[in-house]
């Protein structure tokens, strides 16, 4: 392991970023053609961040991260996310202000 850590340390995330954000996108299609169409969004929206920021090790690492949750959720090892609504408070508004319970 050790040999195949020292000839990546030469390559720079530059390098590599091009292909690993082609590599996310392509999982984004196979998510969204596969019915999660919220979670390419979320990843692509984050992969997109990712890419348009500094070309640097962090960003590498998170392209990485995200290649590999949208493999995770399409074999099925991880739920996708949803969208949830927010949840309302239920109770006198008034309360909630002043910090005192509801009756």
């Amino acid at each position: 392991m050790g040999a195949i850590l020292s000839g990546m340390e030469g390559i720079s995330p530059a390098h590599e970023l091009p292909e690993l954000y082609r590599a996310v996108l392509e999982r984004v299609g196979s998510l969204e053609l596969g019915g999660h169409r919220r979670e390419g969004e979320l990843i692509r929206r984050e992969a997109v961040a990712a890419y348009s920021r500094a070309w640097d090790d962090a960003a590498r690492r998170r392209l990485e991260h995200l290649r590999i949750r949208a493999e995770r959720v399409l074999g099925g090892v991880e739920r996708p996310r949803v969208h949830r609504t927010p949840r309302i408070a239920i109770g006198r508004p008034e309360a909630a202000v002043r910090g005192t319970p509801s009756a």
